[in-house]
């Protein structure tokens, strides 16, 4: 069963509407005939399963059968500073989502190589991701947002650097909590004080150095144990 995105689902209604682009998919790409099965999802955790009753290229309509809410478990959030690369961002942001990542926030830093990102693309390459891994939730996108004014607002947490001190272990993280990565010039000195004085507890990542989106997927699959 084709699996399609619809942000604007609600309980209840008899009819869903698909986009232009959506419509476009379902019916110049995939060739879906009236009748066919079609289950849709809002990215808030609502499950759909619908049957294709008007198969037009523009605004294609579903009829609702039923749908299912699912709850979100774990609650996870990867604050990062973006690459000078995005395809590495876009590669993170596509593997993450298929693991169950919560929210995505980019972070601006004294090392940062970007400052700029196009939230519109990564936006479509989350929802590709989450049809793709049949998830029932988008991560949010947040950002750029200075470090300063992000530890002001979430105060504590954890965060991976390079430099010498004292650092816990991998194991047993809080999901709730989020996971700080700085960039590929790790976080300056400055930075790692702040985080430290603000409540954050610095973890032992590796004894090599790794690339921003290697620590990232390393830092989501630790908040996942």
């Amino acid at each position: 069963m084709s699996t399609f995105y619809a942000p604007s689902l609600q309980p209840g209604q008899s009819h869903y509407q698909l986009s232009e682009e959506e419509s476009k998919h379902c019916v110049k790409v995939l060739r879906m005939q009236v009748g066919a099965p079609i289950e849709l999802i809002d990215g808030k955790g609502l499950q759909a399963f619908t049957i294709l009753e008007d198969a037009h290229p523009k605004r294609s309509i579903l009829r609702l059968e039923s749908s299912i809410f699912h709850d979100q478990t774990p609650s996870l959030h990867i604050a990062m500073a973006p690459t000078k690369n995005m395809d590495r961002i876009e590669w993170y942001l596509e593997k993450a989502t298929e693991m169950g990542l919560s929210k995505l926030t980019f972070l601006l830093c004294e090392h940062s190589e970007r400052k700029q990102v196009n939230m519109e693309r990564l936006e479509k390459i989350a929802i590709a991701a989450m049809k793709q891994s049949k998830r029932f939730y988008l991560p949010e996108l947040h950002g750029p947002i200075r470090l300063e004014d992000f530890l002001q607002q979430h105060p504590t947490g954890y965060f991976g650097h390079c430099e010498e001190g004292e650092k816990i272990g991998m194991n047993g993280l809080k999901s709730t909590l989020p996971f700080l990565i700085g960039p590929e010039g790790d976080f300056s000195t400055t930075e790692i004080n702040a985080a430290l004085q603000s409540g954050y507890q610095a973890v032992d990542m590796s004894a090599f150095r790794l690339r921003t989106e290697t620590a990232a997927l390393l830092a989501t699959t630790a908040l996942l144990s």
